[in-house]
């Protein structure tokens, strides 16, 4: 079959509209996959990129601790944590804490570490004295006789009876005592920065002497008292009449 000239032209047209058609239809069709495939793609990669940003975004902040001596202190990570109870429990658990540096049994300022994630935290644990309770007490006026030994213990200094901590952290000033020579002095004891004032009395030992056989024979010469003591147990020895007496007489 032969075409004429103008029906070779419209069949050239028909074929060429027809191919446009399906070009387009094939471009948009492609284009359109495309376009679902990449959408999924990068949800995805967000996704994943969220989930890094979170973990980078965790930081732990450290508390300074104040504990006294002798105190147990925690072994619980949180404790340790500005806003512990706020951090997830599976955190919580790579958190390794590490107070191998404080010793509970002196006073002193020490470190310790916390690890996560290969970084160290670091922050301090203060150990004090023990908080001494307030005490007032009172001072003796000591009366010491020439050729006593001064006393060392505490106790012979203070008037009321205090516990053993107290009398631990008392701390006493001596003055040096001639105790050759009567003379007065004084001495003081501190306790939590209060000062406290005392006496000592240095005397000459007054001694009243029996001659033993100045006793009367009803009575006998005692040396442990240096005085006459009567044989008859319901009798006194009166020093003024120098004799034995009936003990209810006078």
């Amino acid at each position: 079959m032969k075409f004429n000239n103008k029906e070779l032209k419209i069949l050239a047209i028909f074929i060429a509209i027809w191919g446009i058609f399906f070009l387009t239809s094939g471009t948009i069709m492609q284009k359109n996959s495309h376009i679902k495939t990449k959408i999924n793609y990068e949800l995805m990669i967000e996704k994943k990129q969220n989930s890094q940003s979170q973990a980078k975004k965790i930081e732990i902040e450290l508390k300074d601790i104040e504990t006294e001596i002798n105190y147990p202190i925690s072994v619980n990570v949180k404790d340790y944590i500005v806003d512990g109870d706020q951090i997830d429990e599976n955190i919580i658990k790579q958190l390794e804490l590490d107070t191998s540096l404080v010793n509970i049994s002196e006073s002193g300022t020490y470190l310790y570490t916390i690890k996560y994630n290969k970084k160290k935290y670091q922050a301090k644990i203060i150990v004090k004295e023990k908080e001494l309770p307030d005490m007032k007490f009172t001072l003796k006026e000591i009366t010491m006789y020439i050729g006593d030994s001064i006393p060392t213990n505490k106790k012979d200094y203070i008037t009321e009876i205090l516990p053993e901590e107290i009398y631990d952290n008392i701390t006493l000033e001596i003055p040096t005592i001639d105790t050759s020579t009567q003379n007065d002095y004084k001495y003081y004891a501190t306790y939590k920065n209060t000062k406290y004032e005392g006496t000592i009395k240095v005397r000459e030992k007054v001694i009243q002497t029996f001659v033993k056989n100045k006793c009367p024979e009803e009575s006998t010469y005692d040396e442990d008292t240096d005085s006459c003591i009567c044989n008859n147990n319901t009798k006194i020895y009166d020093n003024d009449e120098k004799k034995c007496i009936e003990k209810t007489s006078k």
